[in-house]
């Protein structure tokens, strides 16, 4: 596999209405196959909107719910990535990253760092994942999944690029926040900055998919992205509309930029994990 399509969805969704929110997926689903997408992705919560609160536990459903045969049933044409709220098999409730292919649902990750400051306060209602780990798509590669809050953590993207994922999807609910001034807000430059900067440290694609709307009192800005493996932005869509762009995924590319400059594969993991045992044995000693 050398290329692939994949389309990002930049949409709106409907506050704790998944029948709705569902509705549109399979809709920008059917017609992403139609079109010839290889893949396709939606932003954090997709299915059921970011600011559930205390509707999380009634939302939350297990990956293998018959409710999701509709995604599972399409996937057999596309990979698709979406957000929702996931029912562990004991019981936990995650704000988690779904994929389907093949006809198999998969929860691919669940949200580690759950922001509780400002207008934040998931960690009331989610659990916290455990795990940072690839997966496998047939039409994607290795890939890694990250939500959010977590790319603000640098242990995220880089243990997924070491596991070999050579694109990194980012499900994003980034809400605006207004400050003095014109220009571009604050929030989109250090996205774009982060974005680019870990592209082109670990040599891989970064997709951002971001949603747009209004819900509550978030708005949120959209500017979805696919940057590429030398730090440079492929596409981007616009600020606060809905929109899909259909990005290739170039896996040469990353290969060239790699042989080029060798930064990322000359990561000795056997130093940083020496150090980082150090560090966390200082710290247990108090």
């Amino acid at each position: 596999m050398q290329k692939s399509t994949l389309r990002i969805v930049q949409a709106d969704c409907t506050l704790a209405n998944f029948d709705e929110n569902l509705a549109r997926h399979i809709s920008a689903i059917e017609q992403a196959i139609r079109e010839g997408a290889d893949a396709i992705a939606f932003p954090e919560l997709s299915l059921t909107g970011y600011n559930v609160q205390d509707a999380a536990q009634d939302m939350a459903m297990h990956i293998d719910d018959r409710r999701l045969d509709p995604l599972r049933e399409l996937s057999r044409h596309i990979c698709i990535v979406c957000g929702g709220i996931e029912l562990s098999d004991d019981y936990g409730v995650y704000n988690s990253a779904f994929m389907f292919e093949d006809g198999i649902g998969r929860s691919v990750h669940r949200k580690i760092y759950l922001p509780t400051y400002g207008m934040f306060e998931e960690l009331r209602y989610f659990s916290a994942g455990r795990q940072i780990e690839t997966v496998t798509s047939r039409r994607l590669g290795k890939i890694g999944v990250a939500i959010c809050e977590d790319f603000w953590h640098v242990s995220v993207p880089y243990l997924l690029a070491h596991q070999g994922a050579k694109l990194l999807l980012v499900l994003m609910s980034s809400p605006l926040r207004l400050s003095p001034g014109q220009g571009t807000p604050a929030i989109v430059s250090q996205w774009q900055t982060i974005s680019s900067t870990y592209a082109f440290l670990f040599s891989c694609y970064v997709a951002c998919i971001n949603r747009v709307g209004n819900e509550d009192s978030f708005t949120y800005w959209g500017n979805s992205s696919v940057t590429g493996p030398d730090g440079s932005m492929v596409d981007a869509a616009p600020m606060f509309s809905e929109h899909s762009l259909d990005a290739v995924i170039d896996f040469t590319t990353v290969k060239r930029v790699r042989l080029h400059s060798s930064h990322f594969l000359d990561e000795d993991l056997k130093l940083f994990s020496t150090e980082l045992d150090e560090v966390l044995g200082r710290w247990r000693r108090g």
